[in-house]
């Protein structure tokens, strides 16, 4: 392993500790302000046989970035936190959220920067040195949390000191609008002409003398299906209801116009009250003969006037 590896990998282990003391040890502090550091921020205090990563008595404080683009600069110095090998660091905290991409660069003429990024537990996720055949560093990286995400500034060697500059770039992620999930309506069954005479039931009309069974069926936008409920009004004319009995929705009628010699037929007309969607069917138990009449989901329902429906007679 090279030496730059050695250092990084050591301060990597350091920085992580020294962010989650802070967490335990945050007083406040009356100091004047640094620049690039919030003025709101704390001192952290460490106990020295209790912490070996921190060499010094007190540490530095928190330094403020903030997306979408921001920049700060500090200094490293004896009055900022000592890692074990003896280097210094600054630590400055940012928003992050999860999904953005963010560049950091730290740059100095004093000495060879050292750059890490650590993520909300707190952990180093990202660390750079030389950065475009310098000795600036960059990191480039894509968020994996939301919350507070810490930048740690130092140097590559110990006991260097000097002024820095810190820049931070922050990218939204790319969006990702949710599919809606479409709403599945159930077709209306399709009836299957029952044999034999026409027996009326709750949702079956016996028209003209008994011998044409009429069924209603119904679905709405919003998945609500089922049979259409029958009252028979005379022995011709009947109607369906879907919902409640007080709110008729189709009326039907079965007319025979055998008498035409020149077009002898039993006739269907219908009218509705809705816009759901209707299959209406109407089969002629004597030749098992079946007419079907729709209408759309969310369209008026159309009169129907079928005058060639069943060439059945007499």
């Amino acid at each position: 392993m090279s030496r730059r590896a050695e250092i990084g990998s050591a301060h990597a282990a350091l920085l992580s500790a020294v962010i989650l003391m802070a967490g335990a040890f945050l007083l406040s502090s009356d100091s004047p302000q640094t620049p690039g550091k919030s003025p709101n921020t704390r001192k952290l205090l460490s106990r020295r046989g209790s912490f070996g990563t921190l060499a010094l008595a007190t540490c530095n404080e928190f330094g403020a970035l903030a997306c979408p683009a921001s920049s700060a600069s500090g200094e490293i110095s004896t009055d900022d936190c000592r890692l074990d090998d003896g280097s210094y660091v600054d630590l400055i905290q940012f928003q992050g959220t999860a999904g953005q991409t963010v560049t950091i660069d730290m740059t100095s003429n004093a000495f060879d920067t050292y750059l890490y990024l650590l993520n909300p537990t707190p952990a180093v996720v990202a660390s750079n040195d030389d950065f475009g055949d310098s000795t600036n560093s960059r990191i480039t990286f894509t968020l994996t949390a939301s919350g507070t995400w810490t930048v740690g500034a130092t140097s590559l060697l110990a006991n260097q000191f000097g002024a820095y500059a810190l820049t931070i770039q922050c990218t939204a992620g790319t969006a990702t609008t949710p599919t809606p999930t479409p709403t599945v309506v159930p077709p209306p069954p399709t009836f299957t002409p029952v044999p034999g005479p026409c027996t009326a039931n709750a949702t079956t009309l016996c028209l003209n003398n008994g011998r044409f069974r009429v069924q209603a069926n119904y679905s709405t936008p919003a998945g609500q299906a089922g049979p259409g409920m029958a009252v028979e009004e005379t022995t011709d004319t009947g109607l369906f209801w879907f919902f409640t009995s007080n709110n008729i929705e189709v009326i039907v009628k079965v007319v025979n116009a055998c008498t035409f010699t020149a077009a002898p037929r039993y006739w269907v007309f219908a009218g509705g009250l809705t816009n759901v969607q209707v299959v209406l069917t109407v089969t002629d138990t004597q030749t098992e003969t079946v007419r079907t009449y729709r209408n759309p989901q969310n369209t008026a329902f159309a009169p129907i006037q079928d005058t060639n429906a069943f060439a059945t007679c007499p």
